[in-house]
């Protein structure tokens, strides 16, 4: 049986690890990144600053624009 004071240490590290998982998560979705699917399912991420992330973030801020 465990002891009471860590059944509450566990809750709070469930939580804190809970909470560090959003953050990241929200940090990842703030950043702008470039991720290219091929048709047979392979994913490709481009560097930031590449002419060709560039060129493709555009088109894609465009295309937002429009819709």
């Amino acid at each position: 049986m465990l002891k009471p004071h860590r059944v509450v240490l566990e809750k709070v590290n469930s939580y804190t690890e809970e909470a560090a998982a959003f953050m990241r998560r929200r940090r990842h979705h703030r950043r702008e990144f470039v991720r290219i699917r091929f048709q047979s399912g392979a994913e490709a991420d481009l560097p930031t600053g590449t002419p060709e992330a560039d060129r493709i973030a555009t088109a894609a801020r465009r295309l937002i624009e429009l819709g």
